[in-house]
Order: C-alpha cells, then structure tokens, then sequence
C-alpha cells in the first residue's frame, strides 16, 4: 500500500512540473532548473515521510543538537 502512496505522490509532482514547465519560456533555464532542484527536493521529503513515517524531523536534530550546548 505504501508504493501506491509513492507512486501517487510521483504521479502528483510530475503533474505539477509539467504544468509549470509549459509557463516557462526557453531562455528560462535557471528557472527550469531551479524549478527541478526545489520539487525533487520536496518529493524526496514526501517520499522519506512515507516511507519512514516514525523517522525524526528537523526539529529533533536541532534540540539534540543544542541540547549539548546548553547542559554545561
């Protein structure tokens, strides 16, 4: 069940880039490019959730972080 999860959310990014892609010009290639780097970036997030639902966030990494900076 979970890759269905996958496969839609695969499904969802790849429509909302295509949709996107369409509304840029051809000599907006850092746009294109910027475009690919934030939504793989975001899929992947979406992907690791799914896949490793109990997996620790961001804030868990800065309070262990911290966390040794201030038990002095």
């Amino acid at each position: 069940m979970t890759w269905v999860k996958v496969a839609g959310t695969t499904f969802a990014t790849a429509l909302m880039v295509w949709a996107e892609w369409r509304c840029l010009g051809n000599k907006q290639k850092r746009e294109r490019v910027s475009l690919f780097a934030v939504t793989g970036v975001a899929w992947l997030m979406a992907v690791l959730v799914l896949l490793f639902p109990n997996m620790p966030g961001p804030i868990d990494m800065f309070n262990s972080i911290f966390k040794r900076l201030t038990s002095g």
